[in-house]
């Protein structure tokens, strides 16, 4: 009975040392994700044009992306090691492509439309935060690039998510509407890119930050497509 109480005691009086030291609230600063509050800070827009760019790594670093626009095309078809992924995307009646196979037709769907709500983002709060327009461009230019990659592998898809026709959302929403390949093209694409064109500088503000050249490359090509 002595050796009970004497193991209560020593628990008791740690567990009292440890409520007396966490005193203080732990005040939570997000770091692998952007709050929606964020944005409404200079670091927040600044982090958010990072995320932008880090994005990419999604896409172009993603073997299944290039599988689902170059697989069964001149430049390439499954090989030996190939599963079943691959072999869908290559339309030579191996399987049929739905939204649940994972050889690469949701990649830039599901890394392009968090990108471009994170480019509205930047959009709608640059003024409050004296953002300047070659920075406020840089978004404009990825929001027009996702969209060019989105309509260009789907055809039309939604401007709104939720808030509004390109406008940023913070509430998760379940249904969406497509929108037409030209109003992609006329209410996102060119806009943006034009904007871009007007006020990116001529040489990047960083080594491999977008530029007018890259602006107006991008632009000829949504034209041309288009």
């Amino acid at each position: 009975m002595k050796h009970i109480n004497i193991k209560t005691l020593i628990g008791t009086t740690i567990l009292t040392m440890f409520l007396s030291a966490c005193t203080d609230i732990l005040e939570e600063q997000p770091r692998s994700i952007l709050e929606p509050g964020f944005f409404k800070t200079e670091q927040g827009v600044n982090g958010g044009l990072t995320s932008l760019y880090a994005h990419l790594r999604y896409i172009y670093g993603n073997a299944y992306y290039y599988n689902s626009g170059v697989t069964g095309t001149d430049e390439a078809t499954w090989a030996q090691s190939a599963d079943q992924n691959f072999k869908v995307m290559d339309v030579s009646g191996q399987g049929n492509i739905t939204p649940t196979i994972d050889g690469g037709i949701g990649t830039l769907w599901s890394n392009a439309f968090p990108a471009i709500n994170t480019a509205s983002g930047i959009i709608e709060n640059a003024t409050e935060v004296g953002l300047k327009a070659s920075l406020i461009a840089e978004a404009r230019f990825f929001r027009a690039f996702d969209y060019f990659q989105l309509v260009q592998t789907y055809g039309g898809v939604p401007l709104d998510m939720g808030a509004g026709e390109l406008m940023f959302n913070t509430s998760p929403s379940r249904t969406s509407i497509r929108n037409t390949v030209p109003e992609v093209y006329t209410k996102a694409i060119f806009p943006d890119l034009l904007a871009a064109v007007s006020d990116l500088p001529d040489a990047g503000r960083l080594t491999g930050t977008v530029t007018k050249t890259v602006a107006r490359l991008f632009l000829s090509k949504a034209y041309l497509t288009y």
